[in-house]
């Protein structure tokens, strides 16, 4: 994919431009975004009238295509200037000039708070590319000293979709969805894997090597209730795929209906394995509005319980 600027000048500046044909303009936008491909759009605030479309497309003949199809352009309104756009920004350090970092993204934050739990979906398959994805922003969540105890089962697969379902009171969303992930965690891990991440403390100098014996035994210290860990960091795996696919515009659902005998047997869970929840994601059939929420000042204490 590489990200191209279409510039849509105007051939008539001062022409009005049909109601029907804005609104078939917005929907072609709005098919890009679906795919995950719109960056920017909207029309220049100056006297010169036009506007412009930012996104990803696999090669400029299909940034060409896209452009060639707005209605603006089909319609005579617009003339298309189709460029490829080499985009600075933090996450690519700039185009290598720098170390990449977290950037700033007031439309995802927007996002948030339009996000809805869904269980219809659209029959437009979720690509294995996109899983990968998905699966890898999920894994670069938060744990407990880096132990990553997460081992998801990934159903992306029609009959792994539907296997799951029949572990899950048979809820038809988990087939529907064009991905289910069961966000399973092994405990082991707690004591397994605690020389590593004291070997990791110490190779980024917060500790030394003469407290490396200490620092693994301080480590397994923490995890005196092995389940209460497992489930906390595999609902913090689980939330950061479903913000990754909120991300991508898709929809999910949070599910803790499901039967643990079933789905160990089905899916070959050691007897130690905790399930945390099994997430859906997939291209949403309809746009559900998000449930009320309750105001900050019912909810939230600053330096104290709320209401105390």
């Amino acid at each position: 994919m590489h990200d191209y600027v279409i510039f849509l000048h105007a051939i008539d500046t001062q022409g009005p431009r049909p109601a029907a044909v804005i609104r078939d303009h917005c929907a072609h936008l709005d098919r890009l975004d679906a795919a995950g491909r719109l960056i920017a759009a909207g029309p220049f605030a100056d006297s010169e009238a036009g506007g412009l479309i930012v996104g990803s497309f696999p090669d400029s003949e299909q940034a060409l295509e896209f452009a060639q199809t707005d209605p603006f352009v089909k319609g005579g309104y617009s003339r298309a200037q189709v460029r490829r756009w080499e985009w600075s920004y933090p996450e690519n350090g700039h185009l290598g000039i720098v170390d990449p970092f977290p950037g700033s993204h007031p439309r995802f934050l927007r996002s948030l708070h339009l996000r809805a739990t869904t269980r219809h979906f659209s029959p437009r398959p979720v690509t294995r590319e996109l899983v990968e994805l998905l699966v890898a922003a999920a894994l670069a969540a938060p744990s407990e000293f880096n132990l990553q105890p997460w081992r998801p089962i990934v159903c992306h697969s029609s009959t792994d979709r539907q296997r799951l379902q029949g572990c899950c009171l048979n809820q038809a969303q988990v087939s529907n969805a064009g991905l289910a992930v069961v966000c399973a965690v092994d405990p082991d891990v707690f004591e397994d894997q605690a020389p590593r991440a004291a070997d990791e403390l110490i190779l980024h100098g917060q500790r030394s090597p003469e407290q490396r014996d200490e620092t693994i035994a301080y480590i397994r210290s923490c995890f005196v209730n092995p389940q209460d860990s497992a489930i906390r960091n595999g609902t913090i795996f689980a939330h950061q795929l479903l913000l990754a696919g909120l991300s991508q515009g898709l929809a999910g659902f949070w599910l803790g209906g499901f039967d643990q005998g079933a789905l160990r047997a089905e899916f070959s869970l050691p007897t130690r394995a905790v399930i945390a929840g099994v997430i859906g994601l997939g291209w949403p059939a309809k746009r559900n509005q998000p449930r009320p929420r309750q105001t900050m000042e019912q909810l939230v204490g600053w330096g104290h319980w709320p209401g105390a």
